[in-house]
């Protein structure tokens, strides 16, 4: 869990001007439901690797990622994809990124839903495991009857697992990790990035 890096270096990088970037698509992700905001057309796309109770990640998605969401993903200029990376000393952050999954197959909306809430309590649930109580609280009863159903689903932590590889295949350590693929090009970012700093980035792409 680490610091992002300066804004300009890190404008630079993502530019391309610093470093050398691999192709695009490493980290293609093979499920459509998996992206969070725009659609796999979008000129950009963030692969964002995260554990729902690193502090970092918390940071990233309540701040960061809201402001992405409504800005360029709802006008199709960028594609955010989740990719659960649980690390190992957390005890329940894999529990939470199965929550986070069953969610998924509820809709977008859900799953949005689910995520916000994961990481508004983290600080409570992180200690007691009590994930139900806090998602409860943005889904209908319905809506947590089905998602208590799909928590049986053993295919939850094949998904988990097949995240888990992509991450150690892209050499992720930390988390948030951001793989940033635009202009055919791929970059990993390490750290909670500011909105400022993406919109920067962003704006030089698409307008």
């Amino acid at each position: 869990m680490k610091p992002a890096l300066g804004s300009l270096s890190l404008i630079l990088i993502l530019l391309g001007t610093v470093v050398s970037i691999g192709a695009q698509g490493q980290a293609n992700p093979d499920k459509p439901e998996k992206c969070l905001g725009g659609s796999y057309d979008a000129p950009i796309r963030l692969d964002v690797f995260s554990d729902f109770q690193c502090t970092h990640c918390q940071e990233f998605f309540l701040n960061t990622i809201p402001s992405v969401l409504k800005e360029y993903c709802s006008l199709n200029k960028v594609c955010v994809v989740y990719h659960e990376f649980p690390l190992r000393g957390n005890l329940y952050s894999r529990k939470a990124a199965q929550y986070s999954l069953a969610a998924q197959k509820l809709g977008r909306e859900p799953w949005r839903g689910v995520m916000t809430a994961l990481y508004q309590h983290q600080e409570s649930w992180s200690q007691t495991g009590n994930l139900d109580e806090v998602v409860a609280k943005v889904l209908t009863a319905d809506e947590f009857a089905r998602l208590k159903k799909l928590l049986l689903d053993p295919s939850l932590d094949t998904i988990i697992d097949g995240d888990i590889a992509l991450g150690d295949k892209n050499e992720v350590t930390a988390t948030p990790t951001i793989l940033v693929n635009a202009l055919g090009r791929e970059q990993k970012v390490v750290g909670d990035v500011p909105f400022s700093i993406l919109k920067d980035f962003f704006d030089s792409i698409v307008k």
